[in-house]
């Protein structure tokens, strides 16, 4: 029953399955996934050029025509000492530069601190990252990026984000996309003990002889909603934050008289100023997540989305799931955004497991023209992620399609590429390559609720890296899978029938195939043609309709995250096998996809 203190309201509110990494939910549509960082310790070459393998709580912006994203790593566990902010740039959300540190560690003398256990502070520290909030873009064109300064002594008594940090500091990026010289506090953490007079790394912004980024610092200054963010960092500052914040926020307008914000742990807070001043944060029962983040925005077709880990397992934080709604109050149709993800492959303390984090663009700053919406997120705080998710956000599917590659990716094709797994487009073909031992590339296409139907590709096997082979798959809402075609590395197609997977005929490398397959969930068999070939098979599942088939490098990720694998306590030396190194390529190319299915039957 509804409750007068509800703010929020989630129609059918449950939490994800997370037996399974998508957790038994449906999946919105055309979600377009890429990593943006893979962690890689062996080869910081290939990763951020340090080897760091703790990376997490990315922001992310659009200006100047580009992406810029921002993260903070450390070389192993959660808030270790030393950590530095990083900032990487895209031009079409794929394709990610470089990163390149924007926050360097510093060096602060802690006599001025006055947190707890002062005395057992060593005469001067270096710092450790965190940021809730990352970039203001403000009025006059200026783009600032924003980092918080903390102090970790003791990880079991302190944390950067403990409200007894140094301050936050700022910089400009250019209109080229370049980052200005010049680093900044805009706000010293006076109630921590630290002011513009004992903390020497740099000065106050109010010194920059740029006045154009000293307009937008007192622009950001002035704004509630943005500045409300960084409430957690800073919480023992009354003038800041007069009342209680929470952890996490992210805030959407509802009208010109309300606007929502979300934190973590389903806390929500209202304010009827224009973010000015907020409400003590209420828990809201029907949000069921944990400890991970809450993204909630009013997406371009007018409906508003929130975006969370829909578990109470804080541990095991998969997977990000959307429910939409109307008038930023009521939600319903909760899908899964993420399903695919990788193992961890490092150890260290705190890194929780899954996609995690996660962060669009705030609504005070310029949104991306095409009107979909960006989320950034990391992989069990090892892996930066950005997904595309085109708007309007829904997990419905058309009862037919024909998709050819010639102008791109379609709108309605879900992707899942990693950077050593890229699906991409080349020559109209869908390429799809594979060359990580512990990832894959998959496409994915939403049907309508289907009981008949057939379903076609044209695919072209060029090399499969044993042992693994490729894997089509047909299946139902909840992934329950009836229909599965394994091609196996020795040129042999296996396909499960009547829950036996059985060799049935050979294919040939380098040629195309026309691949169809037609089902029945009334008599629950399929039947498959390769060439003039064709056989059938009773379903491996019993399904009432099927809703999506999708296509992957490989039949099984190795040493896949369960219940069983904990992130919480782990050591550097944790590492799985053979996870730095490229494998041997597998390579696939598809010319075309089609269905044609049906709600009818006997």
């Amino acid at each position: 029953m509804a409750k007068a203190e509800d703010i929020i309201r989630v129609e059918n509110p449950c939490c994800a399955d997370h037996r399974f990494q998508d957790g038994a939910l449906p999946h919105v549509s055309g979600v377009k996934s890429y990593q943006v960082l893979r962690a890689n310790r062996k080869h910081p070459e290939l990763a951020d050029g340090y080897g760091w393998t703790y990376n997490h709580a990315p922001m992310l912006a659009w200006a100047y025509g580009k992406f810029f994203l921002e993260y903070l790593s450390n070389p192993v566990d959660e808030h270790e000492v030393p950590g530095h902010t990083l900032l990487t740039t895209s031009a079409d959300g794929i394709h990610w530069s470089k990163p390149e540190v924007i926050f360097p560690p510093i060096e602060v003398d802690t006599a001025p601190y006055k947190g707890p256990k002062s005395a057992a502070l060593k005469t001067k520290m270096l710092t450790v990252p965190h940021q809730r909030m990352g970039f203001y873009h403000a009025s006059n064109g200026v783009l600032l990026v924003l980092s918080f300064y903390g102090i970790v002594h003791d990880r079991h008594v302190s944390a950067p984000c403990d409200g007894w940090g140094v301050g936050r500091a700022v910089r400009r990026i250019k209109e080229d996309g370049t980052v200005a010289d010049g680093t900044w506090f805009l706000i010293y953490n006076v109630p921590a003990g630290f002011t513009e007079e004992n903390v020497s790394a740099f000065s106050s912004y109010r010194t920059s002889d740029d006045r154009a980024f000293v307009y937008a610092c007192d622009e950001l200054l002035q704004n509630g909603a943005a500045m409300r963010q960084m409430y957690e960092e800073q919480r023992f500052d009354e003038k800041l934050f007069p009342n209680k914040g929470a952890e996490a926020l992210s805030f959407y307008t509802v009208n010109c008289k309300e606007m929502i914000g979300v934190y973590k742990k389903g806390l929500v807070s209202v304010s009827r100023d224009q973010g000015k001043t907020w409400s003590d944060p209420i828990r809201q029962a029907d949000i069921c997540t944990a400890t991970g983040k809450v993204w909630g925005q009013k997406t371009s077709d007018g409906y508003y989305t929130l975006m969370y880990n829909p578990t109470t397992d804080g541990q095991h934080r998969w997977p990000i799931a959307a429910v939409i709604g109307d008038d930023g109050h009521h939600f319903a149709h909760i899908a899964a955004i993420t399903g695919d993800m990788s193992p961890q492959r490092y150890g260290g303390l705190d890194k929780n497991l899954g996609p995690q984090y996660m962060r669009g663009i705030a609504e005070c700053n310029t949104q991306s023209p095409d009107g979909d919406v960006y989320l950034t997120y990391s992989n069990n705080k090892e892996d930066i992620w950005i997904s595309r998710i085109p708007v309007p956000i829904t997990h419905d599917g058309s009862a037919s399609g024909v998709l050819e590659f010639g102008e791109g990716l379609p709108a309605i094709l879900s992707v899942y590429s990693p950077q050593w797994c890229p699906v991409e487009v080349k020559e109209g073909l869908l390429s799809m390559k594979d060359s990580d031992p512990y990832d894959q590339a998959c496409v994915e296409i939403n049907m309508c609720p289907a009981l008949s139907g057939e379903i076609s590709m044209c695919i072209t096997i060029q090399q499969l890296a044993a042992p693994c082979g490729a894997s089509f798959e047909v299946q139902d809402d909840i992934g329950r899978t009836p229909i599965r075609i394994i091609f196996k590395p020795d040129s042999w197609v296996w396909v499960l029938g009547d829950g036996r997977l059985e060799p049935w005929i050979q294919y040939e490398r380098h040629e195309k195939m026309n691949v169809t397959v037609v089902f029945d969930c009334f008599t629950r068999r399929y039947s498959i043609r390769i060439g003039s070939t064709e056989k059938s098979f009773g379903f491996s599942a019993a399904v009432a309709k099927l809703r999506r088939f999708r296509l992957m490098t490989k039949e099984k990720i190795p040493s896949i995250s369960t219940l069983d694998t904990n992130g919480k306590y782990g050591t550097k030396e944790q590492i799985l096998a053979h996870c730095e190194d490229p494998t041997v390529e597998s390579k696939l190319e598809v010319q075309s996809l089609s269905w044609h299915v049906a709600e009818g039957g006997r």
